[in-house]
């Protein structure tokens, strides 16, 4: 028996990012024609939630396959136990040596969590209480607060900066395995991470992105008025945020730069897929992007996350891998973001995390000895 080949992995999780603002998933304003051609060359999980819509818990879960309460994870203040195993150890213990660049936002001592490498930092403290990013003339926009939206517009945000770094160097780490390829030294498969900020407040973009959506921008298409009709939480959270009434002119300049950055965000996607491609590493590559919750960008008269509602806590997910997933296909099915971890421990034959809650969406567990998908197995998985 000569064995199949491992895959490679190219996993991109970004910050922040709702669904609803992806061509794909069919906003028509936004250009995000990097994610869409992903799309087109794979399946789009319609309807993925997050565990938690807050950013340290929801990620540690999507790193664990556990929920945020059984990490004892809750806020964007504790600690993930370094003796849980990871999506990353997963990787490790399968033969890969899993490699992370950018966005993990794991507090505490441990900035590795299973991966071998990491070639770019956060962009936050690493220890619990320790103080944040200096932003400038945007300090206090990262956080929810109204003034996130009072200076919003456009500018230049740090966090798009740390994304730009994170992109050079996650072409340079693929161009790096094209030399070696194209000069006939071995190429094991890899499993790189990349993590961006983007596109999570301050809500300020560059002005050439800013200025192609500012005309054109809608307001939101669920506005709620601040009332005693409110959830009691809802109501007391937008009075502690200072949102219980946006000007028209606040919610537009928001919005438009949120959809900048969404769009800038995708060209940034695209560079790296297109250094995949031009140094022959696509073939075999499972690729992967999902966020970590989404971004109520004015609906319900809420911003930021926090929330249970649709726009905070669902999430995108596109994946293409040639030859083993369907090109252009759209699954409905309700799904978590644990799933999505044991997914891609499952495609690259790594062993499955103890206590994970996630399930493998691979079809293949249902059909033994398929070697790959076709769309009539992949239907009826999603309407099982």
């Amino acid at each position: 028996i000569i064995p199949m080949p491992r895959p490679n992995l190219l996993y991109i999780h970004s910050d922040q990012h709702n669904p609803n603002v992806t061509g794909c998933y069919g906003d028509s304003l936004v250009e995000t024609p990097n994610l869409d051609a992903l799309a087109e060359n794979g399946v789009v999980l319609e309807n993925v939630y997050c565990p938690s819509p807050i950013c340290v818990p929801s990620r540690m879960s999507m790193l664990s396959g556990r929920f945020p309460y059984e990490n004892q994870v809750w806020t964007n203040s504790h600690i993930l136990d370094s003796a849980i195993p990871t999506f990353a150890h997963a990787m490790g213990a399968g033969g890969y040596r899993p490699v992370l660049i950018g966005r993990m936002h794991a507090v505490g001592p441990d900035q590795l969590h299973g991966y071998a490498e990491r070639l770019v930092g956060d962009h936050g403290p690493n220890q619990a209480g320790g103080k944040g990013v200096d932003h400038g003339e945007l300090s206090g926009t990262a956080g929810p607060s109204r003034i996130s939206l009072e200076k919003s517009g456009h500018g230049q945000s740090a966090y798009q900066v740390h994304d730009e770094d994170v992109t050079v160097a996650a072409v340079e780490y693929l161009k790096s395995l094209g030399h070696r390829k194209r000069t006939g030294q071995a190429v094991e498969p890899f499993s790189l991470s990349i993590g961006f900020m983007l596109p999570h407040q301050p809500f300020v973009a560059r002005l050439e992105d800013y200025a192609r959506y500012c005309e054109h921008i809608t307001l939101p298409h669920t506005p709620e008025p601040f009332s005693d009709a409110l959830h009691p939480h809802i109501k007391w959270w937008r009075e502690a945020c200072d949102i219980k009434e946006v000007s028209d002119a606040e919610c537009r300049r928001s919005r438009s730069a949120y959809w900048a950055l969404v769009y800038r965000m995708d060209a940034m996607i695209g560079q790296i897929l297109g250094a995949l491609q031009e140094n022959g590493l696509a073939e075999d590559t499972l690729i992967v992007y999902s966020s970590d919750h989404g971004e109520q960008i004015g609906e319900h008269g809420l911003w930021w996350k926090q929330t249970f509602y649709e726009d905070s806590v669902k999430v995108p997910a596109i994946l293409s891998w040639p030859g083993h997933l369907p090109e252009g296909t759209r699954c409905d099915r309700v799904v978590s973001s644990l799933d999505i971890n044991a997914t891609m421990i499952e495609a690259l034959s790594c062993p499955p995390l103890p206590q994970s809650r996630g399930r493998s969406l691979l079809p293949l567990l249902q059909t033994p000895g398929r070697t790959e998908w076709d769309d009539v197995a992949f239907s009826e998985f999603c309407l099982d």
